[in-house]
């Protein structure tokens, strides 16, 4: 049996995203345990808001009645949530104002490209860029919210409970894929709270993928060396980690601490 020439293809993984380039350098324990042994922290009420907050705020843009648009986002919320504590009732009253503010800043664009695909999908505009290295070649995909051709634009939506002045490192590798796969367009990213709205593009792409192609490659050379249970045992463990705060008994499960 011929052994795989290199670790993404040794373990399977075919592609990349920001989140994933992140989590492996931010928590290389929670990566390896959700990209190799395939357990995963569940999405909170925080995460699930935004899911909500965007589905809402697109299907205004094109064309939906507000009012509509949101009750149904609240609507998929409850489903995921039906019996709510004092974070979660939190979280499900963002929406509205969120998807408000939202709407309020993106309205002068007119209705954002989507395409077309069958009833009962989702549309995403999918972006893939290759990062390449020594022996080894791996697609990093994204997925654009908001696509504006006719101005120029790509807008992505992240509803916070406070708003940043400047983007996070983790978002402006996001924000420079981004780029890079739409290079005659602007990348923006939107943060809106429940009383107002924000727009930045911080970061220099090309710096931020230089350094992103660093990480992918120490990642590559960490799989060809170790099977999934070796670097369980051997990928350094933060149990302070904000990654497992609520998730304590699934580290524990895992690890054994």
């Amino acid at each position: 049996m011929t052994q795989a020439s290199d670790g993404f293809t040794k373990h399977g993984i075919d592609h990349l995203s920001a989140s994933s380039i992140n989590l492996w350098a931010n928590a290389p324990d929670v990566w390896v345990m959700q990209y190799l042994h395939f357990k995963r922290t569940p999405m909170g009420p925080a995460a699930w808001r935004g899911i909500c907050t965007e589905d809402a705020v697109a299907a205004t843009l094109l064309g939906g009645a507000i009012t509509e648009c949101i009750d149904k986002a609240i609507e998929k919320f409850d489903g995921k949530y039906r019996i709510g504590d004092e974070a979660t009732t939190r979280e499900r009253d963002r929406i509205k104002p969120m998807t408000e503010l939202a709407v309020a800043e993106l309205e002068q664009y007119g209705k954002p490209f989507f395409p077309e695909v069958e009833e009962g999908d989702h549309p995403q505009n999918k972006i893939e860029i290759i990062a390449k290295g020594e022996g080894w070649t791996i697609p990093v995909i994204g997925y654009l919210d908001l696509v504006y051709p006719d101005h120029g634009v790509v807008i992505d939506l992240k509803t916070t409970g406070r708003i940043p002045t400047q983007m996070s490192a983790e978002h402006q590798l996001q924000r420079a894929i981004y780029a890079k796969a739409n290079g005659n367009m602007a990348v923006k990213f939107l943060y809106v709270s429940e009383k107002k709205t924000s727009l930045l593009e911080d970061g220099d792409p090309t710096e931020l993928l230089a350094k992103a192609k660093v990480q992918i490659g120490r990642m590559e050379a960490f799989l060809r060396h170790v099977d999934k249970d070796i670097a369980r045992e051997i990928v350094p463990l933060n149990t302070s980690s904000f990654y497992w705060t609520g998730n304590e008994a699934l580290r524990k499960e895992f690890y054994g601490v």
